[in-house]
């Protein structure tokens, strides 16, 4: 279901970050194993607890969504029952974004990687998905995901202790967020 592969992939997806350091979990973290050199040390796999559970959340609105504005404007037929190769093709090149992104992450300002990543993400739209239902799921991705984001963060600062702060991004610009994850959610 839709709700199980958001609770298996977004946390594979979700360690691309925290692994190369973009973001670090403050509280209910998950550490799995030693990584090698190459990989930069730390852990192989590293998220929290409460992660799966909001992947699957997040894939049920994003799928409704999507199946809500479908429904006032039907996607066209070739595009209304893709193939097995066409839906494992868009998962890998958003789950290749996600990466570029926490490569991007290590050495540009937040605002020159989202500069990066905006066409990169609207690209994929056009070749996986260009529907309208999909561009409103993803644009309402892109300002609903990162708001959750600062609630979970503390709220840029405007929310007290317990309130938030389950984990930190290493370069926040916006409300504890760092911009260029607006695109990352839309291409999602």
């Amino acid at each position: 279901s839709l709700a199980l592969a958001g609770a298996a992939l977004g946390p594979v997806c979700d360690n691309f970050h925290s692994a190369a350091g973009v973001l670090g979990y403050t509280k209910y973290q998950i550490a799995l194993g030693p990584a090698p050199d190459w990989w930069g040390g730390g852990h192989l796999f590293q998220t929290a607890y409460w992660v799966p559970p909001l992947f699957a959340l997040a894939a049920l609105i994003i799928g409704g969504i999507d199946a809500l504005v479908s429904s006032q404007r039907p996607t066209p037929p070739e595009l209304e029952k893709p193939s097995g190769r066409r839906v494992a093709g868009a998962v890998a090149a958003f789950v290749a974004l996600y990466a570029f992104s926490a490569l991007l992450a290590t050495g540009l300002a937040p605002p020159t990687e989202a500069i990066v990543l905006w066409p990169l993400a609207l690209l994929l739209w056009k070749i996986n998905d260009p529907t309208l239902a999909s561009f409103v799921a993803g644009a309402a991705t892109a300002v609903g995901g990162p708001a959750i984001e600062v609630a979970l963060l503390g709220g840029g600062g405007l929310f007290a202790e317990p309130f938030g702060h389950l984990y930190a991004y290493g370069r926040p610009d916006v409300l504890g967020v760092e911009s260029w994850i607006l695109p990352v959610y839309f291409a999602g």
